[in-house]
């Protein structure tokens, strides 16, 4: 296939950059394969940043990409490697660095993200159901593994955090989730919700000013015993809770419980109820014709109906009766 299907998503140089050339495209029935080779004749050094330009040999690296029609989408990238010139270097022999793509990943850094997305709302099995179905294959073992390789990078010089519980399962176990103000990023997730374990982490940081926290007493108890000159504030989500609960209880003592209306009107007091009683015309009684005959059928006779819940002889209906006289 020419350029022409693909050029119109300009993959060469908006996705893959500058350093990789898209030489070819195929689409079978099951997946979508772009091959990608190596335009670089030169490359840094991993370990000590050395300029080389010796290539040693050829590679090639196959990463699943951002689906395309529902299928799953493949990259197949043709790589160099490079001997490091320079002799007191450890690493003899480096492979060229892909920028959308860690070392020994099999999914780009795009991928990877809506993975992530759509396993937070999921279950891990669920997730990799629907996955497969917009076209990405992945086991429900490499969604686990995602959230294993998590890491939450501290900061001991932040001066603003923010503190809450999470629940890590609805009312059987919850966690203290410690995030920087400043970018909202996360810098820890403790165990527990009663304030031990932030007091350890707390005794690590003790550059903290500020700290934004909810209304549960037990992290007012840490920060006061463990940074006494910090200033406590109540988050946004709790003081407008704090407000809503306020305007609640005016609501209750200002407004009567019962407001009575008449013609677009409040009324001072409660109106008498006056039930009225009017008279039927009998003419018009008369003009109605009820027939209330049991039904029949087509020899005359009359059509019984059988009520099998009100037998009286039912086993259903004597066992009730039993269990009543023992009562």
């Amino acid at each position: 296939m020419g350029f022409k299907k693909y050029d119109i998503f300009n993959v060469n140089n908006n996705i893959f950059g500058n350093d990789f050339k898209v030489y070819d495209y195929k689409e079978f029935e099951d997946k979508n394969i772009y091959y990608l080779k190596s335009m670089i004749l030169k490359c840094a050094c991993p370990t000590c940043g050395a300029i080389s330009n010796k290539l040693h040999a050829t590679c090639t690296r196959t990463i699943q990409f951002i689906p395309f029609n529902l299928k799953p989408t493949y990259i197949n990238v043709n790589l160099y490697k490079f001997e490091c010139l320079n002799n007191d270097c450890p690493t003899k022999i480096f492979r060229q660095d892909i920028k959308y793509c860690g070392p020994k990943q099999k999914f780009t850094y795009e991928l990877k993200c809506l993975i992530f997305a759509i396993s937070l709302f999921l279950s891990d099995e669920t997730t990799s159901k629907i996955l497969k179905l917009i076209g990405i294959n992945v086991s429900n073992d490499t969604v686990r593994r995602l959230y294993q390789n998590i890491e939450v990078s501290d900061n001991v010089d932040i001066e603003s955090v923010g503190i809450d519980d999470v629940s890590i399962r609805k009312g059987m176990k919850y966690a203290t989730v410690v995030y920087d103000m400043k970018d909202h990023s996360m810098l820890a997730l403790l165990d527990g919700r009663d304030g031990e374990t932030l007091k350890e982490w707390l005794k690590n940081h003790k550059k903290i000013k500020m700290v934004a926290r909810d209304r549960a007493t037990a992290y007012a108890n840490a920060i006061s015993a463990i940074l006494p000159e910090a200033i406590q504030i109540a988050d946004r989500f709790h003081l407008f809770q704090n407000l809503v609960d306020r305007f609640k209880e005016i609501f209750k003592r200002e407004i009567p419980e019962e407001i009575n209306i008449l013609d677009d009107k409040i009324l001072d007091n409660k109106p008498n109820n006056q039930f009225v009683k009017e008279k039927v015309d009998k003419e018009i009684l008369d003009k109605l014709d009820y027939d209330d005959t049991p039904p029949v059928d087509d020899e005359g006779n009359i059509i019984r109906f059988y009520d099998k819940s009100s037998d009286s002889n039912s086993k259903r209906h004597k066992k009730q009766a039993e269990n009543r006289k023992k009562k």
